[in-house]
């Protein structure tokens, strides 16, 4: 009989091992676990229950008391146990991942919490991370996905919080174990689409009519072309008849008009392909605040305003000149309906945190969680909450507040229709209140300011630092993705002030390319024990400031308080400082930041347009007859103050100073009147509630002590805590005799600004914590021996000397506090906001920039080369994925020919150089760098054009070349169209095998300066895009140790390189090969040569060779030395001189020439050895017959392109017509007559008529570029058919 009940228990048991794995668990309370799905909480017990049991199941012995040990504990014990289980990979290991994953799981629940015991399990995984990874996240998308739980988020967070914890890179392990995550974090297919998008729309637009009749035109046209065969253009150039594809036209000299009427005509298409320019750059700026003000009126309406604050001061006037700029900003739209109030901030139980994040990492809540009722909530919104006539508090459905929410989502999107995007990030509002409340003011503000007192005692206990540090990287990680995920690889990014330090670590991370600037608007001056007691905070910011591509600070005093930290904190940093520009560079851990200072300062506009109207004068009157009465002594002086009422700004130590002031001076009773405006703001805060309260009983007092019989309504001091508006405030600005901005610690005071803009005749007392103070002083503006324009205070807390100036400032006669008034206001208007913007925005002093420098020996010539050729990379890859240039580029080469061309000789472009430093005499190197900075000029025109929405603006580029061609722009022109012919002939290449120097670049003074142009690489990576399959660069020159890789500017997989004559290849990083035919012992006789003529070029009779052209080269199978230029600057008796010492070394070596060949060129004497089985010496041809056989080519079928200019090039064409004797075409880049008939007779011997002669490298570039724009124009031209039809 069957029993039931056992098939129930069996059953049960093989079910529970599947529904009990990491990541899959259902609900504990149900009695049916068939039916439940949804995810339960991982408990404590439940992760001491698998800890424990793997160890058994892998044979550790697992001790009764384990049960009483807590779970940190527990995973501290068994953690190491299993990793190493698991990395053994035998047939435990399966075991020991699921064990991990268990652990994972519960770290990834309790991430505020376990953070501590995520960091030793990252740490146990060791050099393994990848694999675990690789194995871990299909089980945690898994859940996400079926569960709707959270743990991708979990886990991203914590690896971010890892790597801000401990200064390490493990996020970019799991990056590399599955790509997508970054790719979704970055919105890389979002983005691709809107670009794309955006582009067609622009072309679109701007384009649609005249592209659509040029493309019937041209339709027509060519239906005419293949009835009538031969036909002769307007120009008098004659088309080729057995033409596959329209022939485009080249004019020099066509104008957008031009063009357009010679597209109806047929002959020509639009170009815009060659680089395709989809936006331009951007700022994205990044803000805890927001530029504007919301406030929900009594109608329910929500109303926005522009904010006033000195942030929005200061960078609205940039946001606005682009609409396209975006402001990321908390406007108060956070997650978590119940607010916590701020004086609840320490209070709250770890009850009330919420121990796992409930928003995606694009900061929208997930829908599917249990929490899916959270609905935004508004800080904006007034904290009173609204009652009904008995006095109870009203309620309203979740339904309202959503409506709200949607209704100021619509404000905000009718704002942005007129201004720039202003797009708001959404965080946790307990993490914002940590956040903001809690680390950013209570203690990043007090630390920053040195004033460790008032930071909040309850960061003493390391379990509250560390919880509220964990939400301050939070909501800093959640400004991060917006910022990217809103970003584009033009863009800059600029980042605020100390809420957001760890944005550039966390951005850079996601994208290394990206631009981050970062300004701290607050002083750099932590307490020294800062780096000790809050050191989880303290090392993360000091290394998360140096991961901004530029960090800008208010004053000279931040910046090298900041770089001694550096210095003392991170020791293995590199400090730089560049003089010329005021720039300290910083590199650490492979990334390196600029550090800047720029003071920041006012829009004096806004100020003087109120300050000069009649009814803000008419009132400042009225101000001064309230305040001082109708007649008022003729010594009588208002002094006038305005702060926020911050423990920062030095009320308290004014106050005290100003009784003193009257207990010192007795007859200035009666007299002067202190206005002080403290507007109150943190109030829920215990330290500002505390202060502002001692200072408002301080005030009392001060007006209780003091009175004067003979005016019986004076008082020393009006005390004020409400603000004022812009223009009451500049009208008291009118009324004062002396501004009083006496800080302890401040970044910039702008109000010290403010005052002498509006009133240049007002006097200015100014204490040293004051960053304008720092930058009035550094232009001299108080010198310690001369007429000081203002009236410094040193010490706020030596009260006599507060007196003393107190009274210095009211008996400065009129004419000298004038005269100082408006020496103040001419630097400040002088230096107004947007210089300010402008300085920080500017690229010039970023370490991504090329500084000009004086070019003194061949170290510092070829280095700056190298740097050109890195900026031309750059430029290159950029234009070939459509992104646009960054303006440093353009900066970068401009500096470097500036740089080469101040350094020639006076009215030359002859360099003379040191060999080394450290040579006082002796001769000097010396090169014509005419070449370089021709170079150098049409990389520039390339940016010019390439930048513009032009669709011709490669033609117009081309059109520039004609200016180099050493005969005429019509020769130029003529050979173009030349190689356009032959090119429509071949239609397209199935190989392409070229030279480089002189032929697609022409000869440079120095090969280590023979760095690629940025057109020219571009212009052939999209010819071996569009118009050849297998492309292939062949030179004698050397493959690395500066040969050909080191100054090329492709990008990989465009081109194969074969070096050394094609002796040795370099197909991509994972293939490459060489000649295996050589034996050892004859590399070993070539070793003995290059020392010999080493030592040779050591001599001063000869030493100089080792500075012309490619020098002296060591290639695989053969040695080059050069013997003269390209100018022909070398004597003949001196070329033949080094030729017959370096045959006598070579004789000497090789007496029987068995092993040694000798080959004389006109720049270069090479000896080769010799090829083992035929005797003869391996070239180019030799070089592709190589190629062939490890690539499996075909040379017999199709077309193949061979370009060369010189005799060495000879056998690669030769050995391309052996195979295939009609399919060659070949372009050959010469003057010499000779040579072209010698090309001819190797063509001819074949039947081969395929060739064209150009007489420079430009004329065989511009052809390359008309056969791609052929290529695309057709392809459009196709494509317009196949929808006509």
């Amino acid at each position: 009989m069957v029993n039931v009940d056992e098939i129930a228990s069996t059953a049960e048991d093989c079910f529970n091992p599947l529904i009990d794995q990491p990541f899959r668990r259902p609900k504990a309370s149900s009695k049916n676990q068939m039916q439940q799905v949804a995810p339960c909480n991982f408990t404590t017990e439940t992760v001491k229950q698998s800890i424990k049991k793997t160890l058994k199941n892998l044979g550790e012995q697992v001790s009764d008391d384990s049960a009483d040990l807590e779970v940190e504990k527990l995973i501290e014990t068994g953690l190491e146990t299993i990793a190493n289980a698991w990395r053994k990979r035998d047939s435990n290991s399966e075991m020991a991942f699921q064990g991990l994953l268990g652990i994972l799981e519960y770290c990834l629940q309790h991430i505020f919490d376990s953070q501590e015991y995520f960091e030793k399990f990252v740490n146990a995984l060791g050099y393994n991370t990848v694999q675990f990874w690789r194995a871990a996240v299909p089980y945690i998308f898994d859940s996400d996905m079926s569960r709707g739980t959270k743990y991708r988020d979990g886990l991203l967070f914590s690896l971010t919080l890892y790597d801000v914890n401990t200064g390490r890179n493990r996020l970019k392990e799991l990056y590399a174990a599955v790509p997508g995550i970054r790719k979704s974090l970055l919105g890389v297919h979002a983005k691709r689409f809107g670009e794309q998008f955006h582009n067609l729309q622009r072309r679109r637009s701007r384009s649609q009519l005249g592209s659509q009749e040029s493309l019937n035109n041209s339709t027509q046209n060519s239906d005419e072309e293949e009835s009538e065969g031969n036909s002769t253009e307007a120009n008098g150039q004659v088309k080729r008849k057995n033409s596959r594809r329209t022939s485009v036209t080249f004019n020099l000299n066509t104008t957008e008009a031009e063009a357009a009427s010679e597209g109806e005509a047929g002959e020509s298409f639009p170009a815009g392909g060659l680089a395709n320019i989809h936006f331009q750059q951007r700022v994205i700026n990044v803000s805890n605040a927001p530029p504007v003000s919301l406030k929900k009126e009594k109608s329910g309406e929500w109303e926005i305003k522009q904010g006033s604050g000195g942030l929005v001061s200061c960078v609205d006037p940039v946001m606005s000149v682009n609409q396209e700029n975006i402001w990321l900003a908390n406007l108060g739209m956070n997650l978590q309906k119940q607010k916590l109030k701020s004086s609840d901030l320490l209070s709250a139980s770890d009850d009330a945190a919420i121990m796992a994040p409930t928003t995606n990492t694009l900061g929208l809540p997930l829908m599917k969680q249990n929490m899916a009722d959270i609905l935004f909530h508004v800080l904006a919104d007034d904290d009173k909450e609204e009652t009904d006539s008995s006095g109870k508090i009203k309620s309203y459905p979740e339904s309202t507040y959503f409506r709200e929410e949607m209704s100021l989502l619509g404000v905000l999107n009718n704002y942005n229709k007129g201004n720039y995007k202003l797009n708001p990030v959404i965080v946790q509002e307990t993490d914002y209140n940590f956040y903001y409340g809690g680390i950013s003011n209570g203690l990043l503000w007090p630390a920053l300011h040195n004033l460790p007192e008032y930071i909040v005692a309850d960061y003493d206990d390391p379990k509250t630092l560390n919880e509220h540090w964990t939400a301050y990287v939070r909501v800093n990680y959640q400004f991060a993705i917006d910022a990217v995920r809103n970003s584009r690889p033009q863009d800059f990014i600029w980042i605020h002030d100390y809420h957001l330090m760890l944005t550039g670590m966390i951005m850079q991370g996601l994208d290394p390319n990206l631009e981050i600037g970062f300004f701290l608007h607050i002083p750099f001056l932590p307490p020294e024990d800062f780096f000790t007691k809050y050191r989880i905070c303290a090392f993360p910011i000091l290394r998360g400031l140096l991961r901004f591509t530029k960090v800008g600070f208010q004053t000279h005093r931040d910046r090298s308080k900041f770089i001694e930290f550096v210095r003392k904190y991170l020791p293995n940093a590199r400090v730089a400082y560049e003089e010329n520009i005021d720039t300290h560079t910083v590199t650490f851990q492979g990334w390196t930041c600029s550090l800047g200072v720029f003071p920041v300062s006012i829009k004096n506009e806004d100020f003087l347009g109120i300050a000069k109207a009649p009814e803000t004068v008419a009132k400042s009157h009225e101000i001064r007859k309230q305040i001082m009465g109708e007649n008022p002594p003729p010594d009588a002086r208002l002094f006038f103050s305005v702060e926020r009422f911050d423990y920062t700004k030095g009320i308290k130590e004014k106050l005290y100073g100003y009784r003193r002031y009257f207990e010192k001076y007795p007859d200035r009773i009666g007299k002067d009147v202190l206005l002080q405006v403290a507007v109150t703001n943190r109030r829920s805060v215990d330290t500002y509630k505390r202060y502002q309260d001692e200072c408002i009983e301080i005030a009392e007092k001060l007006n209780e002590e003091f009175h004067c019989p003979e005016n019986p309504d004076w008082k020393p001091l009006i005390f004020r805590t409400d603000g004022l508006q812009r223009a009451d405030l500049i009208a008291h600005y009118l009324a004062m005799d002396i501004g009083v901005v006496t800080p302890k610690k401040d970044g910039m005071n702008l109000v010290a600004k403010e005052m002498l803009i509006c009133n240049p005749f007002a006097g200015l007392i100014l204490s040293n914590g004051a960053g304008s103070e720092i930058q009035f002083t550094t232009a001299g503006l108080h010198p310690d021996d001369g007429d000081c324009t203002y009236h410094r205070l040193d010490d706020l807390y030596d009260v006599e000397k507060y007196a003393d100036v107190f009274y210095a400032a009211a008996t400065e006669s009129e004419d000298d506090r004038a005269r100082h008034g408006q020496r103040l206001s001419d630097f400040n208007m002088a230096n107004d906001i947007e210089r300010w913007s402008a300085a920080f925005l500017d690229p010039g002093w970023s370490h991504l920039v090329i500084h000009q420098s004086e070019i003194k020996t061949l170290d510092d010539f070829y280095s700056m080369m190298m740097r050109t050729r890195d900026v031309r990379r750059q430029i290159v890859e950029r234009v070939l994925k459509g992104i646009p240039i960054q303006s440093h580029f353009g900066i970068s080469l401009n500096n470097a020919k500036e740089s080469l061309l101040l350094s020639c000789k006076p009215n030359t472009t002859v360099l003379y150089l040191k060999p080394s430093s450290d040579q006082e005499d002796g001769e000097l190197a010396h090169f014509d760098i005419k070449m370089e900075l021709d170079e150098f000029e049409k990389d520039l025109n390339f940016l010019k054009f390439i930048q513009s929405d032009d669709v011709y603006n490669v033609e117009q580029f081309i059109n520039t070349l004609s200016l180099y061609h050493p005969v005429s722009d019509e020769k130029f022109r003529e050979e173009v169209i030349a190689i356009g012919d032959l090119f429509t002939d071949a239609d397209h290449f199935n190989f392409f095998f070229t030279d480089r120097d002189g032929t697609l670049k022409s000869y440079s003074c120095s090969y280590p300066a023979s760095v690629q142009p940025a057109y020219s690489g571009v212009i052939q990576a999209q010819f071996a895009r569009r118009c050849a399959q297998t492309c292939a660069i062949v030179t004698t020159a050397p493959m690395m140790q500066i040969g050909v890789l080191d100054v090329s500017t492709i990008p990989e997989g465009y081109y194969y390189y074969g070096a050394s004559a094609g002796r040795e290849w370099f197909i991509d990083p994972a293939t490459k090969f060489k000649d295996t035919s050589i034996p050892e012992n004859h590399l070993e006789l070539l070793d003995r040569i290059f020392m010999a003529i080493s030592e040779l070029l050591d001599d001063p009779k000869f030493r100089h060779f080792n500075w012309l052209g490619s020098g002296l080269q060591k290639h695989y199978g053969h040695i080059t030395v050069a013997h003269q230029d390209a100018f022909h600057s070398v004597p003949e008796s001196s070329a033949k001189a080094i030729d017959q010492k370096i045959r006598e070394i070579v004789s000497q070596v090789d007496p029987h020439e068995n092993v040694l060949s000798i080959k004389e060129s006109e720049t270069d004497i090479k000896i080769f050895l010799k090829s083992k089985l035929s005797g003869d010496i391996f070239d180019k041809g030799n070089g592709i017959r190589l190629l062939v056989r490890h690539m499996k080519c075909d040379l017999k079928n199709g077309t193949i392109l061979v370009c060369g200019d010189s005799e060495t090039d000879l056998p690669m064409l030769e050995e391309c017509l052996k195979g295939n004797p009609q399919g060659v075409f070949t372009v050959w880049v010469t003057t010499n007559e000779e040579l072209r008939i010698r090309v001819k007779e190797v063509c001819e011997q074949h039947n081969n008529k395929n060739f064209v002669f150009v007489s420079c490298p430009e004329v065989l570039l511009g052809g390359m570029a008309q056969a791609t724009i052929r290529e695309i124009s057709t392809g459009r031209f196709q494509r317009a058919a196949i929808l006509s039809e």
